[in-house]
């Protein structure tokens, strides 16, 4: 499986899935390379926030694919 293909299954998962997922990723890589896991666990309050705030019209996102259109862009 190449990474966009795992990107677009994750994009095509519900977003209360992407937050639990992101929450486990960030544990995951807090106890696999020294990441402070309050640091951690912010980022996961962080992401359902935005999440909460996005489903209640609070914030607008940007869509995924121009997203990583922009991050691609700057790594180049």
């Amino acid at each position: 499986m190449t990474l966009e293909q795992l990107e677009a299954e994750v994009l095509a998962l519900p977003k209360d899935s992407q937050v639990i997922l992101l929450a486990r990723l960030l544990e995951r890589l807090g106890q696999e390379s020294g990441i402070d896991q309050e640091i951690a666990v912010s980022w996961a309050e962080e992401a359902q926030k935005r999440d909460e705030d996005m489903n209640i019209n609070q914030i607008t996102g940007i869509p995924a694919e121009e997203l990583f259109q922009r991050v691609r862009a700057s790594l180049q």
